[in-house]
């Protein structure tokens, strides 16, 4: 659930995943949904949806009409898989299982401090995932200023427009959490000054269509090592799948 939802590969990896079980009564769909405030008439429309995943715009704006959250979720402020109960709808986090366990065997000694691009969803989980590993991390977004002394999940927060060389020298970790630049729009980046990229930064875009970003290709041309959000999907959406099947499906 998400708008749009037209570009997700979730179909895809579920459908393999329930052919491999057997489970010929299961289905995975994509329900585009426009507007937050519509999910619980949606969800009285649609009593067989037992779970959910959850993407942008929805991972924050969904959790009003939620009856409850996991720890992760609470303690990440977003959800990306939800579970039906008889109650009322339980919000998870999976992607703090993915990304954590997609980003480590990439991690380095001098990946101390890390810049995060965005402040949706996805970003507060990456946020909260590097921090656990001990890793200082800076919020960016189009907004951001730091002279405005603003905050995003607990940590500061500066524009695109205040990112130098002197900057990225001391934060050899960038993680993408942004859509700009998914499929259709594959020629778009954000503002980043991909100049100040050299080979001892790791460029992580958590977009997974197309695997090669305008963004990552500018950073391995600057000589970066980049990961793409392939190994993520596949393993946020195994957590979801064993969510969902401990709630007895």
């Amino acid at each position: 659930m998400g708008h749009p939802v037209a570009h997700s590969q979730s179909p895809k990896l579920f459908a393999q995943r329930f052919e491999q079980l057997g489970r010929t009564d299961l289905t995975y769909e994509k329900f585009d949904l426009p507007n937050a405030d519509d999910f619980p008439a949606w969800s009285q429309s649609h009593p067989e949806v037992f779970g959910l995943n959850v993407t942008v715009p929805h991972k924050k704006s969904l959790i009003p009409h939620l009856l409850g959250l996991s720890a992760e979720a609470q303690a990440v402020g977003a959800v990306n898989t939800l579970v039906r109960t008889p109650e009322g709808w339980i919000g998870h986090n999976t992607d703090v299982w993915g990304f954590q366990r997609s980003i480590q065997p990439f991690l380095a000694k001098h990946h101390e401090r890390a810049l995060v691009l965005g402040t949706g969803g996805s970003a507060a989980a990456v946020h909260h995932v590097l921090g656990n590993l001990g890793i200082d991390t800076v919020g960016v977004s189009r907004q951001g200023n730091s002279a405005d002394g603003k905050t995003y999940a607990g940590r500061p927060l500066v524009g695109y427009q205040e990112l130098n060389g002197a900057l990225l020298q001391h934060h050899l970790l960038v993680v993408h959490c942004t859509p700009v630049g998914m499929s259709p729009h594959t020629d778009q980046m954000v503002p980043f000054p991909v100049e100040h990229l050299g080979p001892r930064h790791l460029v992580v875009d958590l977009i997974y269509t197309p695997e090669n970003t305008l963004l990552l290709s500018k950073a391995r041309a600057q000589g970066a090592e980049v990961l793409h959000g392939g190994d993520m999907l596949r393993l946020q959406a195994d957590r979801a799948w064993d969510i969902w099947a401990a709630s007895g499906v």
